[in-house]
């Protein structure tokens, strides 16, 4: 499949995914608007342009030792697909203190700020990256410029989604139940599975 299309898919897994940044940009955009919503969105890019960075290079000077290529594409394909059974069966519950966080920011750099680090200390945003990594780093067709194109997808897709999510927050703050959390976790847990499942098999098919 085209690298840019499979990032865009992948990007779209990873926007149904409900956890703490959905909910701080929907507060944001309730209270304060959607330029200052979309600076949080964009901290969140930020950091996960970062991490992309260093899994990637990171992985791509492992892999220079060819007796090692499987070994670093099956763990992250198995972190990946660990990712999306524990997404699955995550509780779903309504986080109230989530929606109801405080707004003590200042100026829009400070909004950005709080973007980049919460996704930053998320331990399970450099978790993912690394499965991601793992997974792409022994695909022959998605190097250098390929794997770009990847990237550029998946975080390409994610930003734009964080942007909708700030443009369309009343409509799904009103969406929120823990009924509506569990389908979202169910559906991004199979497809992150199934991602995971895939890179495997692939790996095995093709080398």
């Amino acid at each position: 499949m085209n690298p840019f299309i499979s990032g865009i898919l992948l990007g779209g897994v990873l926007s149904l995914m409900v956890g703490p940044v959905f909910f701080m940009i929907i507060n944001m955009s309730i209270k304060k608007g959607f330029f200052p919503a979309s600076m949080l969105a964009l901290g969140v890019f930020c950091s996960d342009l970062m991490y992309v960075v260093m899994t990637y290079y990171g992985s791509s000077m492992i892999t220079i030792m060819k007796e090692h290529n499987h070994i670093v594409g099956l763990s992250g394909g198995i972190l990946i697909l660990l990712f999306g059974v524990f997404t699955f069966f995550k509780e779903a519950k309504v986080d109230a203190g989530a929606l109801e966080l405080v707004d003590d920011s200042k100026t829009r750099a400070i909004d950005m700020l709080k973007g980049f680090m919460m996704n930053t200390l998320n331990p399970s945003a450099l978790l993912f990256w690394l499965g991601v990594a793992g997974t792409i780093s022994v695909k022959e067709d998605f190097v250098g410029s390929q794997a770009v194109l990847f990237y550029s997808g998946v975080l390409g897709m994610v930003l734009s989604t964080d942007l909708l999510k700030a443009w369309l927050a009343t409509l799904l703050r009103k969406m929120i139940s823990g009924r509506f959390l569990l389908w979202m976790n169910r559906i991004s847990g199979i497809a992150l599975t199934s991602f995971g499942i895939y890179m495997i098999v692939r790996l095995y098919t093709f080398h």
